[in-house]
């Protein structure tokens, strides 16, 4: 079967899970293959390829170094984002483009799709950017936020758990609110997406894809410690900490949950406490092994 859906980014964790999901109907090239900050490269591998739909993961996303080197969040962010959409629009090629919780900067209620944006970073506000692009530029295009991924060799779960069996106390953050995600089922949900746009049903310009109920890091960790305990692991304690406690060179939004229910409408909802449920006892026979 010929691939009728490119994904860019291909060697991140969410590319990765894309194509495994159906690696028969999805392409994901390395950057050496499709770099989205240069436009020539875009240009040969969608005549390559010719997809009938792309993915945008290729993203600057390390938030913290962000901070230190705003132009290359800025060529991946924004001026990638911005070429990728041209490229698609020009050859009436339908887009997903990935973005971020991080567009948002606080409150107490989660985020609808239409609510204001407030980057508190050097990261959210180039993917703020990279969103404002693809809206001016038009076409078949749908903006699918995400948050706190999970479900990846060394995620935050995996590396709370391997502190916890070495540690007495460990700490995570009680402060900080937002929606874990687990790649797998959003994976899913992101090429039901796909089939929809391709099959030429209308979807929103953007759509919150991501886990659901909100939740601290604390209230994420918990479920995953709970189910390793059960499974036999011997861990030691988690207690709650302030961000304050974790100086970091970016700011991260106090409440960033997303409100997902055009999604999950559309798509299917992502309960993520049954997906840290199985990641807690997966860790906990590994380490019988």
């Amino acid at each position: 079967m010929t691939p009728r859906i490119l994904v860019t980014g291909g060697g991140g964790r969410l590319a990765q899970a894309i194509r495994a999901a159906r690696p028969a109907e999805v392409c994901a090239p390395a950057r050496t293959v499709l770099d989205i900050s240069e436009p020539n490269s875009i240009d040969l591998a969608l005549e390559h390829f010719r997809p009938e739909l792309v993915i945008n993961t290729a993203a600057y996303s390390r938030v913290d170094l962000a901070e230190a080197d705003p132009g290359a969040a800025a060529r991946a962010n924004e001026v990638g984002a911005r070429q990728i959409a041209i490229a698609c629009m020009t050859r009436d090629i339908a887009l997903i483009h990935i973005s971020t919780d991080y567009v948002f900067g606080g409150g107490d209620a989660p985020k609808r799709e239409e609510d204001d944006a407030s980057p508190l970073n050097v990261y959210g506000r180039t993917k703020l950017d990279g969103e404002q692009a693809i809206a001016e530029i038009g076409g078949r295009a749908c903006i699918a936020r995400v948050a706190w991924l999970f479900g990846h060799e060394g995620d935050f779960l995996e590396r709370m758990l391997e502190a916890a069996s070495k540690r007495e106390r460990v700490s995570a953050v009680e402060d900080q609110v937002g929606s874990p995600t687990p790649l797998t089922p959003l994976a899913s949900r992101l090429l039901r997406l796909a089939e929809l746009m391709i099959e030429g049903v209308a979807t929103p310009n953007i759509l919150h894809v991501a886990g659901s109920p909100p939740a601290s890091r604390l209230a994420w960790c918990q479920v995953a410690f709970d189910a390793a305990r059960d499974a036999g692991a011997d861990l030691g304690q988690l207690v709650g900490a302030r961000s304050a406690d974790f100086a970091t060179p970016a700011e991260r939004p106090p409440f960033s949950a997303l409100d997902t229910s055009r999604a999950d409408a559309l798509l299917g909802p992502i309960d993520w406490r049954s997906a840290a449920t199985t990641a807690g006892q997966s860790w906990a026979r590994l380490q019988r092994r």
